[in-house]
């Protein structure tokens, strides 16, 4: 059978169920399309979220997107909006594929880690230099494997090296990267200490950080279309984020994280490529606490770790300041977002206890549990050039996340 916006619903959900807030970790696991009224949704106001988004296309403000809203199981909207590359013809669809650059954080890098937690393969209490080589240098020796998931192991935003051409030298410096503050005394999103993490998934599974995310997340959740560097083959399915004047060439199927691209296209920060729909199922499983249909990937107990506030020694009162501080300095989950009310890129109407993640290019989702909800949104914009606080700050107004994600909140009919 087929749903709205043309792509398949992958089972029926009984009516039964549909209004049921309390059933969603057991009942309402595996998405369907339905009508937004069905789950006290109004499909004007979902239509007016979807032009805003058009509106923004038409200006210019970036090439294309997809976007997908769902609630209590059911996708009540999933459109394509504008081309893939920049001043082309060519049209996203719904299973264009795009880089979402840090959205790997929680796709891939910290899901990896408590599955390998579950497997009773490490634990969270240990001390992240008895895996990686080199690590425990400058003062890093106590450092545990929970203070690099929530962003508080003291390390810098990043430590790029893209001038030394061997990778083994390049890991070993960022391995040593001396600490920025105290482990565990703040916070600061770092892709330096998540690009750390998936080389330490990679040395606990004795696998590849795709080979173990496709064989234990991407593979049993159904997500085919999720992966590191996509074969040439799939290159007209990739939208492009843009120029990138170090490789000469428009970057399509290629991470636009230049240190990331340096090193493979493959780290624990960035590279995995998706569609609206595979990003979907993955907040769907969370939202099922950790199953999605008859699969289970985390358990209810990992999926509480990695969305509640993990950083109780900062304040949103105290960093939620602008944007780029949010991202930078608010409290955090295990590779999540939380939300805050002033200047989260989720918008100021999610619900206390709302999580989310952004990726640098242009790529975000949000999950409110406590309305059963959540939007996608993915876009070709780029990384922001430069990439400070005025290019932040330009790239969340000119994509419209906020006024999207208030528009998905706007949408859901008993708040109209």
């Amino acid at each position: 059978m087929r749903g709205l916006g043309g792509i398949a619903t992958l089972t029926a959900i009984a009516p039964a169920v549909l209004g049921s807030s309390s059933a969603r970790a057991t009942t309402t696991t595996v998405l369907a399309s339905g009508l937004p009224e069905v789950v006290g949704m109004s499909s004007e106001r979902i239509e007016d979220v979807f032009a805003r988004v058009q509106r923004r296309v038409n200006d210019g403000l970036f090439p294309g997107a997809t976007a997908l809203i769902a609630r209590r199981g059911v996708i009540v909207g999933h459109r394509a909006f504008g081309n893939k590359v920049a001043g082309s013809t060519e049209p996203v669809t719904l299973d264009t594929m795009f880089d979402v650059l840090s959205l790997t954080k929680v796709l891939a890098t910290a899901t990896a880690v408590l599955v390998l937690n579950q497997q009773g393969k490490l634990l969270l209490s240990d001390k992240v230099a008895a895996y990686l080589p080199f690590f425990g240098a400058n003062g890093k020796s106590g450092v545990t494997v929970l203070d690099m998931l929530r962003y508080s192991a003291g390390l810098p935003v990043d430590n790029q090296l893209l001038d030394e051409p061997n990778a083994k030298t390049v890991w070993r410096a960022m391995a040593e990267t001396p600490l920025e503050y105290t482990p565990g005394s703040s916070v600061l999103y770092s892709d330096l200490t998540y690009r750390l993490l998936g080389r330490l998934v990679e040395i606990v599974s004795g696998a590849d950080l795709s080979t173990f995310a496709r064989a234990h997340i991407w593979g049993p959740l159904g997500m085919h279309d999720t992966m590191f560097n996509p074969p040439a083959a799939l290159a007209p399915r990739v939208a492009a984020t843009g120029y990138s004047s170090r490789r000469g060439r428009l970057v399509r199927g290629e991470v636009q994280d230049e240190q990331d691209f340096a090193l493979g296209g493959m780290t624990g920060c960035d590279g995995v490529f998706s569609t609206a729909m595979d990003v979907a199922i993955f907040c769907q499983m969370i939202l099922g606490l950790g199953s999605y249909g008859a699969v289970r990937v985390l358990t209810p107990h990992s999926v509480d770790r990695m969305t509640r506030n993990q950083t109780p020694q900062v304040t949103a009162a105290a960093t939620d300041t602008s944007p780029l501080n949010n991202l930078l300095l608010a409290p955090k989950g295990l590779g999540w977002e939380l939300w805050t009310p002033r200047f989260s890129n989720g918008g100021t109407r999610l619900s206390p206890g709302s999580f989310g993640k952004a990726g640098g290019a242009g790529t975000f989702m949000w999950i409110d549990p406590a309305r059963e909800l959540f939007g996608v949104l993915l876009t070709n914009h780029g990384l922001p050039e430069p990439f400070d606080e005025i290019g932040w700050n330009r790239m969340i107004d000119g994509i419209g996340v906020v006024e999207f994600f208030d528009g998905v909140i706007g949408a859901v009919a008993e708040e109209c």
